[in-house]
């Protein structure tokens, strides 16, 4: 089971602040891809999401090929931006 933690207008858009995943995803960009399939059409830019898998940045662990295994517990949040 993968735990997904969702905060900002990705909890708004998806309607729940925690996800379990029990698919076998081995990478971020297969995380994204299943919740742009199974719950929300919000494809969010690179520049509007922040990315955390237990609590590390995940560019600093290879980005959207970072890998994902069970028990991980990834963190979306949504960048608002203000001008």
């Amino acid at each position: 089971m993968i735990q997904i933690n969702l905060l900002g207008g990705i909890k708004k858009s998806i309607g729940q602040p925690t996800l379990y995943i029990y698919e076998e995803l081995c990478n971020i960009k297969a995380i994204i891809s299943y919740l742009e399939n199974n719950y929300y059409s919000y494809r969010a830019k690179d520049s509007e999401i922040l990315i955390a898998i237990n609590g590390i940045e995940f560019s600093l662990l290879g980005g959207y090929n970072a890998k994902v295994s069970p028990g991980d517990v990834i963190t979306i949040l949504s960048v608002v931006h203000g001008g």
